[in-house]
């Protein structure tokens, strides 16, 4: 699972709280979250689970009314000043759940935001961390008097030489925020906890600080919102006095974890176990980054501005592992759009190969083959349209017969893919115009028929990159002309004619 470090200077002892709070329920109109109690867990393990942040300071709160959160608010009041002393803290809030202008909407009760920022204020720390990933948020950073702003510079200490209150929040004042099946939480959470993770070391000091995190939560969440419906922009509103921020977390700790080092300017994707579990994070880079992760095995996929690339791996404790993109195995856009890597229908490719086609009529060898077209593949089915053409020749002692064909087939083929590779089974139709051309001494008009076919195929893919390798083979049972003695009529016969090619499809975007 997603860990990271939840932690300030070094120097001196600084006593670090949390309260971590998320509901999928609000108020009785309000169409239940499917993932924000899901949020809250990971916000938790990313302060417990290689932090300093000890377990026993964190409050974790799941599916609770208003109430509930006033209550435990108290109690950590009580909690801080009876153990605060001389030293300095910090208290970090995060909620997860729906919310709107007037405050926090949790399982039928409404915290008001004034009521809240409150609560926070009679704690006794020295600096407040306030994160809310819910609808109409913005409204909070508003109410406290500052202005919502895009990232800001801040000269990063290594102490806490900070007071006062920062918010952050997940959409700006009146817009709503979103949640995501495919990362399987609130968008904005999703990112500001990759950016925990190493995502948003801009600095590449590997401490993660408050205005890193914001930064890259903000624009990863911009910028994946601007395919959606509309965009949400996270806020960032504070009160805070000193000339330091705050390193939030640090992805250097030995031992505590796995790293992976990213090389290779694109989007990362992670996900648990051999690829069929569930996505740990999505973090775009721009330059070499490190990121903390659990032990464990993964896939990692890379989506790159010209490929896609995947490497299945495994992490133990203590270990960094380095991946360069170009050194990943490429995943064909054929198979990016039947496991639905990207969102789009389909992978067009251009086609071009030859083989060798078994005898089409009685008496004649086999013949070379040669063949251009498209194949296109959807998610359920690729299809295969093909012009071929193919000649033969056949001499006795008496005639030389030139036979010549050109015509047009169709497959639809089901591909299972195998790692980088596909095995296809499917069925292919066609139709073509023979001529048959011959040198006698007798006269021996030029023939011209119609043939249709139709039959079984199996294929086999080998990628490189954006091109394929094909390997086809299949048999066609043929309907054809067959001609008399005379030539002068001819009945209708069926033949099964073998057929083998090898072709390369190159794909466009």
């Amino acid at each position: 699972m997603i860990m990271g470090l939840l932690g300030v200077a070094l120097a001196t002892e600084v006593q670090r709280y949390a309260v971590v709070v998320g509901t999928n329920e609000g108020l009785p109109e309000d169409t239940p979250l499917l993932y924000a109690e899901h949020d809250a867990q990971r916000v938790a393990e990313v302060l417990v689970g290689l932090g300093d942040l000890r377990s026993e300071n964190v409050v974790d709160l799941r599916s609770v009314d208003a109430e509930r959160v006033r209550e435990a608010l108290v109690d950590l009041s009580h909690r801080v000043q009876r153990r605060r002393g001389d030293a300095e803290a910090m208290l970090f809030f995060y909620y997860s759940g729906h919310g709107d202008e007037d405050g926090l909407r949790l399982s039928g009760t409404v915290l008001p935001f004034t009521e809240l920022t409150a609560l926070l204020g009679e704690i006794d720390v020295d600096v407040r961390v306030l994160i809310v990933d819910a609808c109409q948020s913005g409204e909070l950073t508003r109410i406290k008097g500052a202005t919502p702003a895009e990232p800001f510079e801040i000269r990063a200490e290594d102490h806490l030489d900070t007071e006062g209150m920062a918010i952050i929040t997940s959409s700006s004042i009146g817009e709503d925020s979103q949640e995501s099946d495919r990362l399987q939480g609130g968008i904005f959470t999703h990112h500001f906890v990759a950016g925990l993770m190493g995502a948003a070391d801009a600095s590449g000091d590997r401490r993660i600080t408050l205005t890193e995190a914001y930064r890259y939560g903000y624009t990863e969440t911009v910028r994946s919102t601007s395919r959606a419906r509309f965009v949400q922009r996270p806020s960032f509103g504070f009160r805070l006095s000193g000339r330091s921020d705050l390193v939030l977390t640090r992805v250097d700790e030995p031992g505590r974890s796995a790293m992976l080092a990213l090389t290779g300017p694109g989007e990362w994707l992670l996900f648990e176990g051999s690829g069929t579990g569930d996505l740990v994070t999505e973090i775009s880079v721009d330059s070499p980054a490190m990121l903390s992760v659990s032990p464990g095995e993964y896939l990692i996929r890379y989506r790159g501005e010209k490929s896609i690339r995947e490497q299945r791996i495994e992490l133990p404790r203590g270990e960094t592992l380095e991946l360069v993109a170009q050194q990943m195995t490429a995943v064909s856009p054929g198979q990016t759009v039947r496991k639905g890597i990207e969102e789009r229908p389909a992978a067009l490719a251009f086609t071009f190969g030859g083989g060798v086609l078994g005898p089409t009529s009685p008496g004649m060898p086999s013949s070379g083959l040669g063949h251009a077209g498209l194949m296109i593949d959807f998610e359920p089915l690729t299809v295969a349209l093909r012009l071929l053409g193919s000649g033969t020749r056949q001499t006795n002692d008496q005639l030389t017969i030139q036979q010549m064909r050109g015509g047009a087939d169709v497959a639809g083929i089901k591909k299972l893919d195998v790692g980088p590779s596909a095995v296809g089974l499917g069925v292919r139709t066609g139709l073509d115009l023979n001529v048959q051309r011959f040198d006698s001494a007798g006269d021996a008009p030029t023939r011209r028929a119609m043939t249709g076919r139709v039959g079984p195929l199996l294929s086999i893919d080998i990628p490189f990159g954006r091109t394929l390798l094909v390997a086809s083979g299949g048999t066609d049972v043929q309907l054809y002309q067959r001609y008399n003695v005379d030539s002068s009529t001819a009945a209708f016969d069926t033949q099964v004619v073998p057929t083998f090619s090898l072709e390369l499809a190159r794909y466009v975007r």
